[in-house]
Order: structure tokens, then C-alpha cells, then sequence
């Protein structure tokens, strides 16, 4: 699979939201650890809203489609998460100017959502945040998007990137949010905000293989 389209998108972005619903419990348990245990909370309504604005899109373009979707998220009630990831998807939008993306224009536009996401955030590597992973996922995705032309593997790239990122911020102190209260106490306990964006790119790359494998096999 040489280029990313709108319904490889979408149909990745509805599969996440999935995967966010079956793991509710589970950043809710991280969350407790650390800070207020509603994150699982407030990522079910991120989950809802992309849910609602992909299947409600009406024959728009992608580009406005996921614009829309990122302010929807960002207008939910729920914890500075969902302002975050409204922000990741607004940026990502910016970079849908094509009908179909190359690997290069697929990780520059997910550049777009990193760069906007980290300059609401204000937070930066190793401050135990979201973008502990996402750092990681992205730079991934650029640098294979010089190397391969398969779409597929350059969001497995992203995900193993992720999930290993996710798990540092177990030995990060947090800077960030109410874990950074706790000071060196949060130290053992994974960031669960870096663990949704680790179940967001692996849910992209499970999905966007799986579909891969059907068109090759099936």
C-alpha cells in the first residue's frame, strides 16, 4: 500500500475509537495512579466524537472532515486530554491538502498534529505527557518515510515507537498535570496519556495491515 486516502483514514480513526472504548478501564486504573483516574473517561468521549463526526461527515472532504472532528473533541467536556488530542487532529488536518498521501506527506502531516499538540501543551520529552510517545511515533514515521514507500509499515514503525515510549515515562518524573504533585513518587507508574497514543498507533497499524493482507490475499 503505497498512499493513505480517506477511507484508509477514516476507517483507521474508527478502529482506534474502538480500541479506546475496550481500554477505558485501563487508563482509568493508570490515571488513579497518578492523577484523577478519568483519563479512560475523557478518551470514551474522544472516542464518541470521532465516532460521531466520521460517520456523520456528510460526503466532505477529508481535510474538513478531520478539522472538524479535532474541534469537536476539543468542545467535549472532559480533562486537558481531550483539548490535546482535538489538537493533534486539527494539526493532522492541515496536512490533508491531497486526495492521496505518499509515506513522506502521511508523516508530515502527523508532524502537523505533533508540532500543534506540543505548542498548546507546552510540555516537551521527558516531562511524562502524551508526547513521550508521540514524539517517538512520528520521528519513526519520517525517518522510514525516507526509506520505504509502504504505508503499512510506516505506521507498524510508529506503533513499536509508541508503545516503547509509553513505557519510559515509567522512570520519568512528571512535569506536567496534577501527576507532577506527586513528584518522584509517580516514578514506576506509566504516563496514561502516553498510553493512548500508544493504543492509537497500534490500533492504525493493526488495522491498516490487517486491510493490507486482504488486498493482498483476499
Amino acid at each position: 500500500m503505497k498512499t493513505l486516502n480517506q477511507e484508509i483514514l477514516f476507517s483507521m480513526l474508527l478502529a482506534a475509537a474502538k480500541d479506546i472504548r475496550k481500554s477505558v478501564p485501563l487508563l482509568n486504573d493508570l490515571d488513579g495512579q497518578t492523577g484523577d483516574g478519568d483519563h479512560g473517561t475523557t478518551m470514551m468521549r474522544v472516542s464518541q466524537c470521532i465516532d460521531n463526526a466520521l460517520r456523520n461527515s456528510g460526503g466532505q472532504d477529508w481535510q474538513k472532515s478531520v478539522e472538524d472532528m479535532g474541534w469537536a473533541i476539543m468542545s467535549q467536556d472532559g480533562g486537558s486530554a481531550g483539548m490535546l488530542i482535538g489538537n493533534l487532529f486539527c494539526g493532522l488536518a492541515t496536512g490533508l491538502e491531497e486526495s492521496e498521501l505518499t509515506p513522506l506527506q502521511t508523516a508530515t502531516a502527523f508532524r502537523y498534529g505533533l508540532d500543534k499538540l506540543a505548542y498548546f501543551s507546552g510540555a516537551k520529552a521527558g516531562d511524562k505527557t502524551m508526547l513521550d510517545a508521540l514524539i517517538p511515533a512520528v520521528k519513526a514515521m519520517e525517518q522510514l518515510a525516507l526509506e520505504s514507500e509502504d504505508i503499512a509499515a510506516l505506521f507498524q514503525s510508529a506503533a513499536k515507537a509508541a508503545q516503547s515510549g509509553a513505557e519510559s515515562t515509567k522512570a520519568m518524573k512528571p512535569a506536567r498535570g496534577r501527576a507532577k504533585n506527586m513528584g518522584e513518587k509517580a516514578i514506576g507508574f506509566v504516563d496514561p496519556g502516553a498510553t493512548s497514543i500508544s493504543i492509537l498507533f497500534t490500533s492504525f497499524s493493526n488495522h491498516i495491515n490487517a486491510t493490507n493482507k486482504e488486498k493482498c490475499y483476499g
